[in-house]
C-alpha cells in the first residue's frame, strides 16, 4: 500500500520533476561544452546569462513533467519562465557593454529562446488545444527540414521583426500557462502569436526560395558581368567593381605579410581577387554557411582560410587590415560594429569599408525598398564621429556613387526578379539623386577608443 502510495504521489509529484529537470541540466552542460569548443570560444558574462536562462527553462521542463495535463503549480512554472524571458532582455546588453560576445553566444541565445518555447507550449497545448504545440515546434521543424532540403540552411539577412515575434510568442505562452486573463483573451494571445510565427517562418523560407533560384541563375550572373564592364566582375554581390576592390586594398596597405581579415566576405569573389593581386594571410568570415564553401573552393592555393561566423563579434587575433566591403550597411548598430574593429587592430591598423553615406530612410522609403531590415544608411558626419570615438583617423576617402549609380542602373534593367528590379531601381534614383552617396574610406588606428 505504501509503495503504491509513493508511486502515485511522490513520483510524479517530487521525484518525476527533479529527474527531469537534472536530465535536461545534464544535456544542457554537455550541449554547452561541445559548442564551445565547436566554435573555439570562452564562457563571456552574457553566455553565462543566458545558461542562467536555459536553466530556467529546464527547471520548467521538469514542473511540466509532474502531472502533464494538470496543474503542476502554474504560479511557479509561470514565474520561472517570466524570469527567463525578461533575462532575454540582459544578455545581448552584457555583451555590448563589456565587449565579450561570442560567436557561440548569438547560436546559444537563440536555442535557449526555442528551449523555452518548446516547454511551454507543451504545458499550454495540454490545456488549450494540442495544436498550440506547434507554437513550440516550428522551429524545430525548420531545422529538420534544413537537413533534407540545404537551400533552408543558407543564412537570413538580419531581420528586427523576428525577436518581435519572439517575444511576443514568449509572452503568450506565459500568459496562457498562467491563466490569469480569462479564457478569450488567452486563446486570442495564441492565435496571435501562432499567425505570428507562421508569417515570419514563412517569409523567409520564402526568402530562402528565391535566393536558391537567384544564386543558381546563370541569366543573373550574365547580367551581373555585363553590369560591371570587362574585367570588373570577380564574382561580388553588390556595385564594388574589382577596380575598386583592388584600390580600397592597396591603400589600406594590403600586401605580402599582411595579416588581413575580410568580414562578410560571402562567396570570396571580392578578398580572393585581393590575395591573388596583392598577397596577404587573409581570413575570411560570413555568417553563411554556403557562402563559405564557395568561398573555399575558390581560394584553392591560396594563402586563405575561411569561418563561419556572426559579426560581431569578431574571430580571436590580431590584424594589420580590416575590410568591410559593401555591408556595413546591413549593420543598424554601428557604434557596436566598429568597437568591435578596433578591437581587433593594433594601433596604426587599418580599417577599408564602403558605406553609404546619407539620412535614414523614411517610413516610406522603408516600405518601397525590399528586405529593408537591412538597409541602414548613414550620415557622414555621424560616421567620423563614431571613427573617432573609437580611435580611428581617416586616412583616405573616395566617392563612388557615379559608378555604383551605373552599376546599379545596369542592374535593374537586366534583372527579373520583381524584388531585385525593385530594390535595384530604388538605389539607382537614390545615387543618381543624391539621396545617397557611396563612398570608400580608410581609417586608421590611432589610439584607444
Amino acid at each position: 500500500m505504501l509503495n503504491r502510495v509513493v508511486a502515485t504521489s511522490v513520483l510524479p509529484g517530487v521525484l518525476l520533476p527533479a529527474v527531469v529537470t537534472l536530465a535536461c541540466l545534464a544535456g544542457l552542460l554537455v550541449a554547452v561544452r561541445h559548442g564551445l569548443r565547436a566554435y573555439g570560444d570562452r564562457p563571456s558574462p552574457a553566455d553565462l546569462v543566458t545558461l542562467a536562462r536555459a536553466g530556467l527553462a529546464c527547471a520548467c521542463a521538469g514542473l511540466v513533467t509532474a502531472r502533464l495535463g494538470t496543474s503542476p503549480a502554474p504560479d511557479l512554472l509561470a514565474g520561472l519562465a517570466a524570469v527567463s524571458l525578461a533575462l532575454d532582455l540582459v544578455d545581448g546588453r552584457v555583451a555590448r557593454r563589456t565587449g565579450t560576445g561570442t560567436r557561440f553566444g548569438a547560436r546559444f541565445d537563440g536555442e535557449a529562446d526555442a528551449w523555452l518555447m518548446l516547454v511551454l507550449s507543451v504545458y499550454v497545448a495540454s490545456w488549450w488545444g494540442w495544436w498550440l504545440l506547434a507554437l513550440g515546434l516550428v522551429r524545430y521543424v525548420f531545422g529538420a527540414a534544413g537537413a533534407v532540403l540545404p537551400w533552408l540552411r543558407d543564412e537570413l539577412p538580419l531581420r528586427y521583426w523576428r525577436k518581435v515575434v519572439t517575444a511576443t510568442a514568449g509572452v503568450a505562452l506565459v500568459a496562457g500557462t498562467a491563466g490569469v486573463l480569462g479564457d478569450r483573451v488567452t486563446m486570442l494571445l495564441l492565435v496571435l502569436a501562432a499567425a505570428l510565427l507562421a508569417e515570419s517562418f514563412g517569409r523567409d523560407v520564402l526568402w530562402l526560395w528565391r535566393h536558391r533560384r537567384r544564386r543558381h541563375d546563370g541569366a543573373t550572373r550574365a547580367a551581373r558581368a555585363a553590369a560591371y564592364g570587362p574585367g570588373e566582375f570577380v564574382g561580388q554581390e553588390s556595385f564594388v567593381r574589382a577596380s575598386e576592390v583592388l584600390a580600397i586594398a592597396a591603400k589600406a596597405g594590403v600586401g605580402p605579410g599582411a595579416r588581413v581579415l575580410d568580414l562578410c566576405c560571402g562567396v570570396g569573389g571580392p578578398g580572393v581577387h585581393v590575395v591573388r593581386s596583392l598577397g596577404g594571410h587573409y581570413l575570411g568570415v560570413d555568417r553563411s554557411a554556403s557562402a563559405v564553401a564557395v568561398a573555399r573552393r575558390r581560394a584553392r592555393g591560396l594563402d586563405c582560410r575561411f569561418e563561419v561566423a556572426t559579426v560581431p563579434p569578431l574571430p580571436a587575433g590580431t590584424f594589420d587590415v580590416v575590410l568591410l566591403l559593401e555591408t556595413m550597411l546591413a549593420f543598424p548598430d554601428k557604434d557596436a560594429l566598429l568597437r568591435a574593429v578596433a578591437g581587433a587592430l593594433p594601433e596604426s591598423g587599418r580599417f577599408a569599408f564602403t558605406v553609404e553615406v546619407g539620412e535614414p530612410l523614411t517610413a516610406v522609403e522603408r516600405a518601397a525598398m525590399p528586405a529593408a531590415d537591412t538597409v541602414w544608411p548613414v550620415p557622414r558626419a555621424c560616421l567620423d564621429d563614431l571613427l573617432g570615438r573609437h580611435g580611428f583617423r581617416v586616412t583616405w576617402s573616395d566617392d563612388h556613387t557615379p559608378a555604383h549609380r551605373d552599376v546599379a542602373a545596369a542592374l535593374a534593367a537586366a534583372y527579373t526578379d520583381p524584388d531585385l528590379v525593385a530594390s535595384h531601381a530604388l538605389w539607382r534614383d537614390w545615387l543618381a539623386s543624391g539621396r545617397i552617396r557611396k563612398q570608400a574610406v580608410v581609417a586608421e588606428r590611432v589610439g584607444a577608443g
